[in-house]
């Protein structure tokens, strides 16, 4: 029987409803955020703690929640499913009544879990650029809210065209990230990835591989990136992934994304 926490309870999965009138589901009031597990713990719980918080800050919703409150929780449901490895997912949404005025800003809390694997040497993947919508410029952008359909087009439009995944452009032209991912290119040595101030996820893989490596943040076009030397995506639950092709241009290099991922494996053993 799997275990999900609702709400100030922990109950079977198929016990859990979810209100027609949920506003994640009428209006995509809400947020989410996907944590790895490894070894039964979690990781860069911490960086994922500041993102609910900044999440919470710009929805402009109630903020009653501590690091320990998540923490607590989160260990429960690790234990009581008996995860070794795969990812919890804490899904907020505002509750109650009202349309696009909220009557309430009380939240609904839905803490879930998916099995799967530690961090891997994943296998390097192809990218489309998608630009028939654009990814907008705001602080929306900067998290992982409950309204992502042009992640979804974009997932669509990659599929329809034979690509693993799609390049996300904002209304400048610039390279967002990837519809499922930060995006990050390496020129002579150099590590570059687009700035929050472009449109994207304030990602908690990419605030880490900042960390460990030397990264400036800058603008990037579509022929800077077809240009570069290499380039790999970042998420939580993947780590670090290489990519081969964008469109017909072809990729050799994979160094630098071979070198932090295994560091990435490394740091996740020590949990």
């Amino acid at each position: 029987m799997e275990v999900v926490f609702y709400n100030g309870d922990f109950l079977a999965k198929g016990d859990v409803f979810i209100s027609s009138n949920n506003r994640a589901f009428n209006y995509g009031d809400g947020f989410f955020e996907s944590i790895k597990i490894i070894n039964s713990k979690p990781f860069n719980f911490s960086l994922h703690f500041q993102r609910i918080q900044l999440s919470l800050s710009v929805l402009k919703m109630d903020n009653n929640y501590t690091l320990a409150f998540f923490e607590e929780k989160t260990s429960y449901l690790i234990e009581a499913n008996k995860i070794i490895n795969g990812s919890i997912k804490i899904h907020i949404s505002r509750r109650g009544k009202g349309r696009y005025l909220p009557r309430s800003n009380h939240l609904d809390v839905l803490i879930s879990f998916i099995k799967g694997s530690e961090y891997i040497r994943n296998d390097a993947i192809s990218l489309c650029f998608y630009g028939q919508e654009y990814k907008g410029i705001g602080s929306l952008s900067n998290i992982k809210s409950s309204n992502a359909l042009v992640s979804v087009l974009a997932s669509i439009y990659a599929y329809e065209n034979n690509f693993d995944h799609a390049v996300l452009l904002n209304h400048l032209g610039n390279i967002v990230e990837a519809a499922h991912a930060n995006i990050f290119i390496v020129k002579n040595q150099k590590i570059y990835t687009p700035p929050l101030t472009d449109g994207c996820v304030d990602g908690t893989m990419r605030r880490w591989v900042i960390t460990e490596l030397d990264v400036s943040e800058k603008s990037i076009i579509q022929d800077e990136i077809l240009d570069a030397d290499e380039v790999f995506v970042t998420n939580a639950t993947s780590g670090v992934v290489s990519v081969k092709i964008i469109e017909n241009n072809s990729f050799t290099s994979f160094s630098i994304a071979n070198f932090i991922q295994q560091k990435l494996i490394n740091s996740s053993l020590d949990l």
